[in-house]
């Protein structure tokens, strides 16, 4: 067993003195250690294929190391030759045939053809240059509109996604007031209040969408209820900042008095139980667009679904009996909102409809 690993360091360092001194002779001649590498790879061979004693060479499995040690490095020479001799043959034709050389270097090493062509030929380097740059200009672009593309892609994308979402948004809205100076601001909070299931989509459209709110002048605050049709269930919308928030909050931060939410209270009271006062008002309304006013026939109470949304603003449905042009008496129905100011105890239609 320990002769076995004796053997076996022996034939080691035999093998790494072998390698050291074809390395040395590498360094002083290519050729004559490609020679020796053969040479030694020759006899590895001929030990591992017959096993006999070839010198130093005791057995097959030495054999086969010292040629497979032999033959990479005589594989490693021969390039080594090959290289030198090409770079010989090289620094002559820079010398004798310029063009050859560049066209062969060209080939092989792109970058030292390049630095190469700078020196030997100026004009061709320039015109490199050139188009080296024209192809990364053209690569850059093609990037460049690729990149927009999908950038084009994404939005369509997200364009399709989102527009059953827009179109529901907008149809909760269509009857708020401002509309036109808050269709953004509006229709987003109306959609991430019926995703977040804060308020239902037959609520917007009972309530008329985002009904402005005299509680926050100058402020331009908007209201609905979600929920119910309780003050605590109105909803308030500051469409300059896109803020949500219930009841009298909005003052509260706004006041720093801390009046605010007292105020809020007085005011809502001054508003409240003046639907029959509502009725009267906006039947005048009403008496305008008719074709015979005079004719019209009001029963002395509202029909149902008349009440107080809210900030003064009250919704009134009623019918009525009148002329039309060929003076037959018709009923009509007529739905709208009118606002009580009541600081100046007036009041103002905000939409009518009639049937």
């Amino acid at each position: 067993m320990i002769s076995q690993i004796l053997r076996f360091i022996i034939a080691s360092v035999e093998i790494g003195v072998m390698f050291v001194v074809l390395t040395l002779v590498l360094i002083a001649s290519k050729f004559a250690a490609y020679v020796a590498a053969l040479a030694i790879c020759f006899l590895g061979l001929v030990a591992a294929v017959t096993g006999r004693r070839v010198p130093r060479l005791r057995g097959r499995i030495k054999g086969i190391s010292v040629f497979i040690v032999a033959g990479v490095f005589a594989f490693i020479a021969w390039q080594a030759h090959h290289i030198e001799q090409r770079e010989t043959r090289w620094a002559e034709l820079r010398k004798t045939a310029p063009d050859t050389y560049l066209e062969e270097l060209q080939a092989i090493d792109q970058d030292r053809w390049l630095e190469e062509l700078s020196e030997l030929r100026p004009e061709r380097y320039a015109e490199e240059t050139e188009r080296r740059e024209a192809e990364l200009q053209a690569q850059r672009e093609a990037e460049a509109a690729e990149t927009a593309l999908s950038a084009d892609a994404e939005v369509a994308v997200q364009v399709v996604t989102e527009a059953p979402a827009s179109a529901t948004a907008q149809r909760l809205i269509a009857s708020s007031d401002d509309l036109d100076e808050n269709r953004a601001v509006f229709g987003r909070v109306a959609n991430e209040l019926v995703t977040n299931g804060t308020c239902t989509e037959a609520e917007f459209i009972a309530n008329g969408g985002w009904l402005r709110s005299t509680t926050f002048e100058p402020r331009p605050v908007y209201f609905m209820y979600c929920g119910g049709s309780t003050v605590a269930d109105r909803l308030y919308l500051d469409a300059a900042t896109g803020k949500v928030f219930r009841g009298t909050d909005g003052l509260e931060i706004s006041r720093p008095d801390g009046n605010g939410s007292e105020q809020a209270v007085e005011r809502l009271a001054q508003c409240e139980n003046h639907e029959a006062e509502a009725y009267v008002m906006i039947k005048a309304d009403v008496r305008r667009v008719l074709i015979a006013p005079s004719t019209a026939r009001f029963p002395w109470r509202f029909d149902a679904g008349t009440g107080h949304l809210g900030d003064c603003l009250y919704r009134v449905n009623g019918h009525f009996d009148a002329q039309n042009g060929f003076g037959a008496m018709l009923r009509s129905t007529f739905t709208g909102t009118i606002r009580y100011f009541p600081q100046s105890g007036s009041w103002q239609t905000q939409s009518l409809s009639i049937n």
